[in-house]
């Protein structure tokens, strides 16, 4: 893999709450390879799991299988989540985000994004103005909490005066801003999407129903311009996950993200002998390829 991408190699961690489940199977793909990452950054549920592969590269992807495996929704925000809906809530969250900073707290042991084993960063989204804020230095924890405060579910979480929210809403999967970090290459851990199908009605689903209609357009803006200036490997993901705040079957969704990586990058290895080109490299039937984006594509086998 190392011979195929040039450097500096930055892993992509796209948010998507339950979805994320997914980057473990395919970083268990890739710790098969002789590939190691110069640089990570993150969204959300991405930048957890990306900031315990940054805190130990070595351990990090058993880790983050262990995390998925115990996480739920009331591993994050506590158990009255389950009895409080929308209609009744009158603050501008459902919860504190009390329950989720002790859970990073017995994950993550390393107070500062610096002190990191690989470089680092989390997004979030600036509440004054809407635009994606990189936390690349600073306290780990606060910028983790700002990454992922879904707006409704967690409060904002406020840092050096400013006030931030989940991620989402400005880069869910920060391609761009990896570009502003100096990528040379990007490989793309994105959390699949959901199926057209039924909205539904109860908080959950209609939260995560908005969550994926705003990631996908700004996935496809992220995925257009980095792929524009460099190479960009788009790991493929499960079609359809359910809804992001549905935490039943992560495991097996990570099995699936294993199953898909581990081929696509087989393949890769495999067929491709010369340096990657600037581009989208992907499979050509994921589902996650709009039409804006096949102009783009290139073929993996030559």
């Amino acid at each position: 893999m190392t011979r195929l991408l040039p450097r500096p190699v930055h892993y992509v961690m796209a948010g998507g709450g339950s979805h994320g489940a997914v980057q473990w199977g395919a970083l268990q793909a890739l710790a098969q390879t002789d590939l190691v990452p110069d640089a990570i950054i993150g969204t959300s549920a991405g930048a957890l799991t990306g900031s315990i592969l940054a805190e130990d590269f070595a351990s990090g992807v058993h880790r983050i299988a262990y995390v998925w495996g115990q996480i739920n929704m009331s591993f994050l925000t506590g158990d009255r989540w389950l009895t409080r809906s929308l209609t009744n809530v009158r603050s501008v969250s459902l919860m504190p985000n009390t329950t989720q900073e002790a859970t990073l707290r017995s994950i993550l042991h390393t107070s500062r994004i610096e002190s990191l084993e690989i470089p680092f960063a989390a997004v979030a989204t600036d509440l004054a103005d809407g635009s994606p804020h990189v936390f690349d230095s600073g306290l780990l924890i606060p910028a983790l909490l700002a990454s992922s405060a879904i707006p409704g579910v967690l409060p904002p979480v406020e840092i050096d005066g400013r006030r931030y929210v989940d991620g989402l809403a400005s880069a869910n999967l920060p391609a761009i801003p990896a570009l502003h970090q100096g990528a040379g290459s990007i490989v793309v851990l994105d959390t699949g999407s959901r199926a057209p199908g039924e909205v539904g009605t109860t908080p959950a689903k209609v939260i995560g129903r908005v969550g994926a209609i705003m990631a996908a357009s700004q996935r496809r803006r992220q995925l257009r311009e980095a792929a524009r200036n460099v190479p960009v490997l788009l790991l493929p993901t499960p079609a359809d996950l359910g809804g992001t705040l549905d935490f039943a079957g992560t495991m097996r969704a990570g099995a699936s993200g294993y199953a898909m990586a581990r081929a696509f990058l087989t393949d890769l290895v495999l067929h491709r002998r010369r340096r990657l080109r600037p581009g989208l490299y992907a499979r050509p039937d994921d589902h996650g390829l709009s039409d804006d984006l096949r102009p783009l594509l290139r073929e993996v086998d030559r």
